[in-house]
């Protein structure tokens, strides 16, 4: 095998450059153009790739952008093992803050969630690639929690995770309050102390 031969295969497989490749445009269109910029014919352009690769991947405009748009924030969602319950839940929300506060990732999250009221596609999307992977983050983190002991064990944790990840976008769509870098500590020092275990009543208290 040649040199030039071996290198490639060492390198990034076609497919996987060309998925990349599309992920990116989509990223790119969504951010300088908004919404209505993102269509399969723009990325396929802008990737060089054919539309029939993008549609091998993706079902349709909705769910490339909005994996995209989650591809460049992954890194918002990793979890530090080594720190208390507290602090991972405080971390998750205060990095989703700080993002929709100081990126483009604000401004494009009010038009998406715009969008999705009147658009099936965006709504699911929107739900698959962008909240569903937060709310496992978290649900993992509670459920963990509530097994050992450090939560009550009737904790509601579909509604918990609600009461964490809610202040954040109504902040944002509203804009009635600022996104600022104390929210992420109160609403979890709140809502933990809502849900840890409470030592029982002693008889006859009361």
């Amino acid at each position: 095998m040649g040199e030039a031969a071996a290198g490639a295969s060492r390198g990034r497989p076609r497919s996987e450059r060309a998925r990349a490749a599309v992920l990116d445009a989509a990223a790119d269109l969504l951010v300088t153009g908004g919404i209505d910029a993102v269509t399969m014919e723009a990325i396929a352009a802008r990737a060089q790739v054919s539309k029939a690769t993008v549609y091998k991947w993706w079902p349709s405009r909705a769910h490339v952008m909005l994996e995209s748009f989650f591809s460049r924030s992954t890194h918002t969602i990793v979890v530090d093992p080594e720190r208390t319950l507290s602090e991972q839940l405080t971390a998750q929300l205060g990095v989703l803050a700080r993002l929709f506060r100081e990126t483009e990732s604000g401004p494009l999250m009010a038009d998406l969630v715009a969008a999705a009221q009147a658009d099936p596609d965006i709504r699911a999307a929107l739900e698959e690639r962008w909240i569903r992977p937060r709310r496992q983050v978290v649900i993992r983190l509670l459920t963990a929690a509530v097994a050992s002991g450090e939560l009550d064990p009737a904790t509601d944790i579909p509604a918990a995770v609600d009461q964490l990840f809610a202040p954040v976008y109504y902040r944002l769509l509203i804009g009635h309050e600022p996104l600022h870098d104390g929210l992420a500590a109160t609403m979890v020092r709140q809502l933990l102390n809502g849900l840890r275990p409470q030592p029982p009543i002693p008889a006859g208290a009361g």
